[in-house]
C-alpha cells in the first residue's frame, strides 16, 4: 500500500500528515511532476499518476499484473471515496481466490458447491451451482451489493441435480449496467445457503 501526494508537498509537510493519520505505510512526494522518458522534468500537473487517477483523494487496488481492479473515483464524487469495506472486499477477491481452479465451497459436508468465475470480470461472470442430491431442489441465487440490496436474480425455481450453469452480465433486475465494484452472489438451496464475493471491473 503506498500514498501518493500531488500537492507538491514537502518533507515535513507529507511528514505531519503521517503523524495527524497514523498512516503505516509509505508516503510518496512529488506524485504530480513529470517524469519523462529523459528524466525528472518537474512540470506541475503533467505526472501520469495525476492524469490516471486523478488530482483529489482517491482509493485504488491494482494487482501484480499492473491492472486496476479498483477504482473509487469512478464510482464515487470527490469526498466521498473512502469505502473500506469494498477496498477490503477487492483485496480480498485477490488475495484469498485462485480464479478458475480453486475449490468449490462446501455446505456441512453435504456437497452442495457455489463456483464464480472468472473473479474479477469485465463482461460477464459464470456461476454454477451444484446440487449433490439425486433429485430437483427448490433453489434461489441472487446478485447483491455491499449494503445486501438485491441486484439481479438469476436463479429461482428447482435447481435439477448436477451442476447449474448460470450467467450475470453485470446487469441489475431493470437490466442497466451496474457500476464496478464487489458484488455478492448468494445461493439457498433446500435451506443451505452459500456465497460468493465477486469484483466487476470495467
Amino acid at each position: 500500500m503506498l500514498g501518493v501526494d500531488f500537492w507538491t508537498g514537502t518533507p515535513d509537510q507529507v511528514g505531519d500528515f503521517k503523524v495527524q493519520t497514523g498512516a503505516t505505510y509509505p508516503l510518496l512526494l512529488c506524485g504530480n511532476r513529470c517524469i519523462g522518458a529523459t528524466g525528472f522534468c518537474g512540470a506541475i500537473g503533467c505526472g501520469i499518476l495525476e492524469t490516471l487517477y486523478g488530482p483529489y483523494d482517491n482509493y485504488i487496488v491494482i494487482d501484480t499484473q499492473g491492472i486496476v481492479r479498483y477504482h473509487a473515483a469512478n464510482i464515487y464524487a470527490h469526498g466521498n471515496r473512502y469505502h473500506l469495506n469494498e477496498i477490503r472486499a477487492c483485496v480480498d477477491t485477490l488475495v484469498s481466490s485462485v480464479v478458475g481452479v480453486e475449490d468449490a465451497p462446501r455446505a456441512r459436508g453435504e456437497g452442495l458447491a457455489l463456483r464464480v468465475g472468472p473473479n474479477p470480470f469485465r463482461s460477464s461472470v459464470t456461476i454454477e451451482l451444484v446440487n449433490p442430491a439425486g433429485r430437483a431442489l427448490e433453489a434461489s441465487v441472487s446478485v447483491h451489493d455491499l449494503a445486501g440490496r438485491k441486484v439481479a436474480t438469476l436463479l429461482a425455481a428447482p435447481a435439477a441435480p448436477g451442476v447449474t450453469t448460470l450467467r450475470w452480465s453485470g446487469r441489475d433486475l431493470e437490466g442497466r449496467a451496474v457500476a464496478p465494484g464487489i458484488y455478492q452472489v448468494r445461493t439457498e438451496v433446500a435451506g443451505t445457503r452459500l456465497s460468493r464475493r465477486i469484483a466487476l471491473v470495467r
